[in-house]
């Protein structure tokens, strides 16, 4: 998967199978580089800039997951990017400071599409649990679930031509050969059948989750301190691409909890273990993790989610669709036999 990053002519992000992300830029050339070591399990995200040169790619290399990741969506505002990964999650991802924010896990099965909504407050996702679910951005937390599709939904995009700050109108395909459109508003989901209050999920855990605490020495803890601070003088990041220069983007809220010291502690002592590795390895962004620890949202439970039902569903084609493209006057959709069609609007 390849795409080009909002505002740029010359930033493009890959994602890979083995759960890599780089951003490239095609004005730069190729050299290979040395990835450090990431056997630390208890690092859900990690952001290295390989190369001390302007001249050579990759501009960034994020260690995302351990499996395949599947598809990318920016915010309109340019500041953040959601991926959908083989593992379930949706991730949020601030790329201009290189930092993951949340991470939400599917219902069952993988993520294989994500969108964003043009005012930037929702984000769409479809899966291997034959659902569409809609996300809140800002209130950080799953709206709903849209039921419709028989099988697996490999894609969502909301159509901006149909949204407002009341209603927002998107659109999902899947291997049942079916274009659903839905039209989201408040009024039109069903509640569930039991409240959040009435029999609530787990609450949002700080990630790693909490573990019990292990009494460190002060010599143990000194050192890394002081080593932490010589790789923050050094580390360079994203957001010195010419492409942010000038750029601002508000930080999301992270939550602290009583497991962080003990996170940390460990965090920073394994830093210092992998900086014999490779010299350019200091660019790995451990301290600026350990003090800005992501949010994991456990899945909600069926009687707990709120349902959005189709306004209207249509066979388009005779195999497995892929892909949804919404246009000013048109929809074009694809097939997996290649096949690329254009319907207008109903």
């Amino acid at each position: 998967m390849i795409k080009w990053i909002p505002g740029s002519e010359e930033l493009f992000i890959a994602l890979f199978k083995n759960g890599v992300a780089l951003i490239m830029d095609k004005e730069r050339d190729d050299q290979t580089f040395t990835i450090p070591e990431t056997s630390v399990i208890d690092i859900p995200f990690s952001s290295i800039r390989p190369h001390r040169s302007n001249k050579y790619n990759p501009v960034s290399f994020w260690k995302i997951s351990d499996r395949g990741l599947t598809d990318v969506a920016y915010s309109p505002n340019n500041t953040h990017v959601a991926i959908t990964g083989v593992d379930g999650q949706l991730r949020i991802i601030d790329y201009k400071n290189e930092r993951l924010d949340d991470i939400y896990t599917s219902y069952f099965g993988k993520l294989t599409c994500v969108d964003w909504s043009p005012d930037g407050r929702y984000i769409l996702t479809g899966g291997e649990d034959d659902l569409v679910t809609l996300w809140s951005f800002h209130e950080r937390k799953m709206v709903a679930r849209c039921q419709g599709h028989k099988s697996w939904v490999t894609g969502v995009a909301f159509d901006r031509w149909r949204c407002d700050e009341h209603t927002y109108r998107f659109g999902s395909v899947g291997e049942d050969c079916n274009l659903i459109l839905w039209d989201f508003s408040f009024s039109a989901l069903q509640k569930p059948k039991y409240p959040r209050g009435h029999a609530a999920s787990p609450p949002p855990n700080k990630w790693p989750p909490a573990q019990p605490s292990i009494t460190t020495t002060t010599t143990t803890t000194t050192q890394p301190l002081a080593a932490a601070t010589t790789i923050m003088d050094r580390k360079k990041s994203l957001r010195n691409h010419r492409l942010f220069r000038g750029f601002s983007s508000p930080d999301t809220a992270t939550l602290n909890g009583s497991g962080s010291a003990t996170f940390s502690g460990r965090f920073r002592k394994r830093s210092i273990i992998k900086s014999h590795i490779n010299h350019d390895s200091s660019e790995f962004q451990e301290d600026e993790q350990q003090q800005h620890i992501p949010v994991l949202h456990p899945p909600l439970k069926k009687h707990q989610a709120a349902i959005l039902l189709p306004t209207t569903v249509k066979a388009i084609h005779a195999d497995p669709c892929i892909s949804l493209l919404f246009r000013e006057s048109t929809l074009v959709t694809t097939d997996r036999r290649g096949r690329i069609r254009t319907w207008g609007r109903p």
